[in-house]
């Protein structure tokens, strides 16, 4: 038999068949090249299967993301409410300074509040805020020395080094005994008859101030966080400064009773603070501007030499630094303090509201708030504040805003890489399932810690 004949035959037996020479060899089939029906219906297996993975995986990851603001609030919530040392100091401090209410001026029953309201705005220049619309005053009234250039010649060695861009309120009145320059007394007259004085001492002189309602523009956005409120309080301690110069001008032409009355105008300003304010910052501001105006009294009878500059009202109050302690209080001992000292009339006023400030931050200082809201107990408070708290419309709106869950102002925050991370997480978390108070919480106790984890 020829086998090289037989060979060539089976050779073209294949290629009879259209097939390559290699179709002789056995290959694995290709499922895509297969009959037309199956290949069909597991292609639409297929995609559904996809389609099942994403949705499951989309889960895991909401989960996972919502674990995070659950594990941080669970482990680290305590500290949302800080170590049981909220308002120490400045209670503190405030205590010591009701001594000197007695220098204040008379108040004047006929000024509103909404008129004294509209008087402080008026002495701040215009804050701009996309957040709290202001109510632009129909006029500010003109600060008019500050466009009286001062030269190296004038008050030499007597300028203020910080805090104000003028004669030092601790020197300028002694200074008066040895008189002023032209220039000097030009400068001082200036400052003395500047129109905003006449809002200056309206409300120091108001029985109470709206702060808020001559301010911002009622009723609030609804969605914005009362942390992004301004208040420039370093143009209105320049006030309570320039107010000392007032006084000095208006003792060097014998004006005694008039100078006497600027200097208890600051008194009285920094109690309108004290009393009218809704943050700790607007009682500490208060508490320093009392501080301006006492020390000039104090300075202003000794170069008079009158003997009421011994009184006890007058006595310089001890320096003493924020008085912590190491003893931590429960979240259940920290909310029932908070609960009742949002409800203590006799606390001062920015206080209370700090404290309704923090209750509100109640869900972040457990896991079972932070998913389903505060316990009854928390929105009983707040509750009773806007009915027995508020005093003006205003004053209502802006509970209605503290019940809301707070973040940290974010333009003031500096995350660490993995606190943005947690941050990141909680914020999807809490778009997907509708719960603002994951990211708010997470924001909180990630702020709170300030440094890397």
């Amino acid at each position: 038999m020829d086998r090289t004949r037989t060979a060539s035959q089976g050779v073209g037996a294949a290629g009879a068949f259209d097939a390559r020479a290699e179709a002789a060899l056995p290959v694995r089939v290709d499922d895509r090249s297969g009959m037309a029906a199956p290949g069909k219906s597991r292609a639409q297996r297929s995609w559904l299967g996809i389609a099942a993975r994403v949705v499951r995986d989309a889960a895991v990851a909401v989960a996972f993301m919502t674990l995070v603001p659950i594990v941080i609030v669970g482990v680290r919530g305590a500290n949302a409410w800080g170590n049981g040392n909220f308002g120490n100091s400045t209670r503190a401090k405030l205590a010591l300074v009701e001594v000197s209410r007695p220098l204040s001026v008379p108040t004047d029953p006929t000024i509103t509040p909404m008129q004294a309201g509209l008087a402080y705005n008026a002495l701040q220049p215009l804050r701009e805020s996309s957040a709290f619309p202001l109510i632009d005053v129909p006029s500010r009234p003109d600060q008019s020395w500050q466009n009286v250039p001062l030269t190296p010649d004038m008050f030499v060695n007597r300028m203020m080094t910080f805090g104000f861009r003028g004669p030092s309120s601790v020197a300028i009145q002694e200074a008066v005994k040895g008189g002023f320059t032209p220039k000097e007394t030009a400068y001082l007259r200036t400052l003395a008859m500047a129109p905003a004085w006449k809002a200056f001492d309206l409300v120091a002189r108001a029985p109470a101030v709206d702060i808020l309602g001559g301010s911002f523009k009622i009723p609030f956005p609804a969605d914005v966080n009362p942390n992004a409120m301004r208040t420039d309080y370093k143009a209105l301690k320049e006030l309570a400064y320039a107010s000392v110069s007032r006084a000095a001008y208006h003792l060097s032409i014998g004006q005694r009773d008039s100078a006497e009355a600027a200097l208890r105008s600051i008194v009285s300003f920094g109690f309108a603070m004290i009393d009218n304010g809704h943050t700790s910052m607007d009682e500490f501001m208060g508490n320093v501007t009392v501080a301006v105006g006492r020390d000039a009294l104090r300075r202003f009878y000794a170069v008079t030499n009158d003997p009421r500059s011994s009184m006890p009202a007058l006595a310089p109050q001890p320096k003493f630094g924020v008085q912590l302690t190491n003893n931590r209080i429960s979240v259940d001992e920290m909310r029932k303090f908070l609960i009742a000292e949002a409800a203590n009339p006799n606390e001062h006023l920015g206080m209370r509201y700090e404290a309704v400030r923090l209750l509100s931050a109640s869900s972040c200082t457990n896991v079972t708030e932070l998913m389903f809201g505060s316990n009854s107990d928390v929105t009983d408070a707040i509750r009773r504040a806007r009915i027995d708290l508020a005093r003006y419309p205003s004053e209502k709106a802006l509970i209605d805003l503290l019940a809301k869950p707070q973040e940290p102002r974010m333009d003031e925050i500096r995350y660490a890489p993995i606190q943005a991370l947690a941050v990141s997480s909680a914020t999807v978390a809490g778009v997907v399932l509708h719960n603002p108070r994951l990211a708010a919480c997470t924001r909180m106790v990630a702020d709170y810690y300030g440094g890397p984890w």
